[in-house]
């Protein structure tokens, strides 16, 4: 069912509005993007609400990596991180759609934002040393890594009551694909017990512990269903829980950051542009921001963008009733695997970055439609007996949902999969293995490639390839879903809302997944997301406080 939400017109508003509570500003959602706004609001002096749709905080950053892309930063030693090789990297990726001047915004607050909430908030940064760019090769971009930040592990007691009301996955092997493995690649493993967390719970948490020091309980359990606007612009939001709906005064402004909306079928069939079959993020991401900026006449951007990723779904594996999709890393980069289609084919380079991988997924063969959607993942025995596979421990009991075939054969006719088309791919797979390069796609020229797969191989390329000859043969569904989408709001540089007539909306700011991504088509490495979120909910928890604009 869609989900349907209230928005009042600005004509229909102006009528002075009778406020159930008042502050200077008013947040609205709790993932990084909000919680930051809300800190850098705090910190300069204004009152502030944050409300929270969810009975938890941290929306989908407390169940990511918790990574911060930040590309010119000087904590780093040694290393070159010049705004000027940002922006060429960027640009190199952006096929003529990114605006400089808003990516030049970023790229020079982004240190700022990094001092700032460390000066402010219990989040330690630290530099995952060596995770290269996602397309490291380009001009300007960092094979050796050094732009990507994750969190230090954080003691949750530290949180008190707070510390069980984080958004959190059911614990299982996968967790959105950050798996013990995957923490480990992305430099948030621990070997400590007891309460102590990483990756995005610990960024939430730290976040929370100072936006807690600074006076400001998020209220959680409240929906943002509807923004009020007045002579002056928009001057409060409607928010509705279990007890009824409130009206919020807002005296300064009103920050919106409730996410995508990559759970509302409705809106990813209108805007996406391409098959979006599962998001991978918690199902509170219903696109309730964007209803209300569209409703005060926002203009919109990047609205057909998501952030991409090749997902799985297993059989009876649902969240909050509705079928939970899982990201793939390791299992589609490890050696012995390749990705196909239904002709048997391979399509893409199986370890490139994700975000990627939608173009080949959205391949739309006018005669037989989306012809790589659905694929699979077709891997060996020899595969599973070394590494395991989606939960599989190494040489583990295979599930019934896995196809399997003591020869190729069998595994396509278990699948529907060609079978001389499989047949045909496999062996030109291990030719190209044999030689130590795959010509058709270039899986394993990239620094990249190797990253998530088998580090104890001799060449970076070897991390990825290997040949599938050791039977039986397995084979899981594959196909595209997305973390978010990276569409909304037009802003400004302070993260100000822009009206389809081009000039600002009074009032009312966008940060995270709920504004139009300001790096568009571009993703440029871990904490691609995270680190532009945080560094506009910086800037416009700021700008709303004080009516000032942050200096670079």
């Amino acid at each position: 069912m869609q989900d349907t939400q209230r928005v009042r017109s600005p004509a229909a508003a102006t009528d002075q509005p009778r406020w159930d509570d008042r502050a200077d500003v008013v947040v609205l959602g709790s993932g990084a993007a909000g919680l930051t706004a809300a800190l850098a609001a705090a910190a300069a002096g204004a009152s502030v609400r944050l409300y929270e749709k969810s009975s938890t905080v941290g929306g989908t950053s407390a169940v990511s990596g918790g990574v911060v892309w930040v590309p010119a930063h000087d904590r780093l030693p040694g290393a070159s991180l010049s705004p000027e090789d940002a922006l060429a990297y960027l640009r190199a990726q952006s096929l003529g759609a990114m605006d400089e001047r808003a990516v030049e915004n970023f790229v020079r607050t982004a240190p700022l934002m990094l001092d700032f909430v460390e000066a402010h908030s219990d989040v330690a940064f630290e530099v995952a040393v060596g995770f290269p760019d996602y397309k490291p090769e380009l001009p300007g971009g960092k094979p050796g890594g050094g732009r990507s930040l994750g969190p230090a592990p954080y003691d949750l007691a530290r949180l008190g009551d707070w510390a069980a009301r984080i958004t959190r996955f059911p614990e299982d092997f996968s967790n959105v694909g950050f798996d013990a493995e995957t923490r480990a690649r992305l430099h948030a493993s621990i070997d400590a017990g007891g309460d102590v967390c990483v990756a995005g719970t610990a960024l939430v948490a730290g976040l929370l512990r100072g936006l807690l020091d600074a006076g400001v309980t998020p209220t959680t359990g409240q929906r943002a269903v509807e923004l009020v606007a007045g002579p002056g612009g928009v001057e409060g939001v409607v928010v509705e829980g279990t007890d009824g709906a409130r009206r919020i005064g807002a005296r300064k402004g009103v920050v919106i950051a409730t996410g995508g909306f990559e759970w509302d079928a409705r809106l990813v069939a209108d805007f996406l542009r391409g098959p979006m079959r599962g998001p991978v993020s918690p199902p509170n991401n219903t696109g309730d921001g964007l209803r209300m900026a569209m409703a005060m006449g926002a203009a919109l951007g990047n609205m057909g963008e998501a952030w991409w990723v090749p997902v799985i779904q297993i059989p009876g594996d649902t969240i909050g009733g509705r079928q939970r999709s899982r990201s793939v890393r390791l299992e589609r980069t490890r050696p012995r695997s390749i990705i196909v289609n239904r002709a048997g084919r391979r399509f893409v380079n199986e370890a490139c970055e994700y975000n990627s991988m939608a173009g080949a997924f959205h391949y739309l063969d006018p005669r037989h439609g989306y012809a790589n959607d659905p694929a699979w993942i077709v891997f060996d025995g020899e595969h599973l007996r070394r590494y395991g596979f989606l939960g599989v421990s190494p040489g583990g009991e295979v599930p019934d949902w896995f196809a399997r075939g003591t020869t190729l054969a069998d595994l396509a006719a278990a699948t529907g999969i060609d079978p001389a088309g499989l047949d045909a791919t496999v062996a030109a797979w291990n030719r190209a293995v044999g030689e130590g390069r795959d010509a058709d796609f270039g899986r394993g020229d990239s620094a990249y490639d190797g990253w998530w797969g088998d580090m104890a191989a001799p060449t970076p390329a070897r991390r990825t390839l290997g040949e599938l000859d050791t039977a039986p043969f397995y084979a899981v569904p594959l196909t595209v879903g997305a973390m978010g989408t990276k569409g909304g709001p037009r802003i400004d540089l302070d993260g100000r809302v822009l009206h389809v007539g081009g000039h600002v909306i009074p009032g009312l700011y966008a940060a995270g997944n709920a504004m139009a991504g300001i790096t568009g088509k571009a993703y440029g490495g871990a904490g691609g997301t995270i680190g532009p979120a945080m560094t506009i909910g910086f800037r416009a928890g700021h700008h709303a406080a004080t009516g000032e604009s942050l200096a670079w």
